[in-house]
């Protein structure tokens, strides 16, 4: 299986975390986006979004970062990443849905404006952006830590792509000031997942002043 990939991306971070959860093995083609490789022809007829991740199995061409992950985890039924159960499998592909639709976007603007926008000189952070973000993490922060109460993992008692999925949304939460401090279980739950050895060997390593 290749990886088309960019390791800071979030979303790549997702599938390369699963793989490494589950042992898979990904022959991994990075794309450097400073010059434009995400947007060449070759690329975009495999991905018309010109974006990362893409999977290629065979004759098989996926995108999305959570399609892709539920994808590697169905190879593995038994890791217990995606519950056979068909209650178990809708509560994760839920919580997929409402990272993706909720959270991450949150935390994805923070990142934009703290992070993206000083490493490429695009200007000066947008701080009603920036507010507005904040707004929103607490605002979805706080059901995520509702939820988690009492909870070792998001969906049943052992880690799925659930647990993972959410993760990557805050692995710069530290670097932008997320307000992830507000809540404690969301602390807990994320310092059991980034104490994984996956997430530690998937850490993207780059240079900051």
């Amino acid at each position: 299986m290749k990886l088309y990939m960019n390791p800071l991306s979030p979303n790549v971070r997702r599938v390369r975390l699963t793989a490494a959860v589950l042992g898979l093995e990904l022959e991994e083609k990075q794309l450097d986006f400073t010059r434009g490789e995400h947007k060449s022809p070759e690329y975009l007829a495999l991905n018309p979004n010109g974006a990362v991740p893409t999977l290629v199995d065979g004759d098989l061409v996926l995108t999305e970062s959570r399609a892709i992950m539920q994808y590697l985890a169905s190879k593995k039924p038994e890791s217990g990443l995606l519950p056979r159960d068909e209650k178990s499998r809708a509560e994760v592909t839920r919580w997929q849905f409402w990272d993706a639709s909720h959270f991450a976007s949150q935390l994805g603007t923070l990142v934009f404006e703290r992070m993206i926008k000083p490493m490429f000189g695009m200007g000066e952070p947008d701080q009603r952006k920036i507010e507005d973000a904040i707004s929103g993490c607490r605002r979805f922060g706080a059901v995520l830590d509702t939820h988690l109460a009492g909870k070792q993992y998001i969906v049943g008692s052992s880690l799925t792509i659930a647990d993972l999925t959410i993760a990557c949304s805050l692995m710069y939460a530290k670097q932008t000031e997320a307000p992830v401090g507000d809540f404690p279980n969301i602390q807990s739950w994320f310092s059991r997942v980034s104490d994984l050895d996956a997430w530690k060997n998937t850490s993207p390593q780059f240079a900051t002043a």
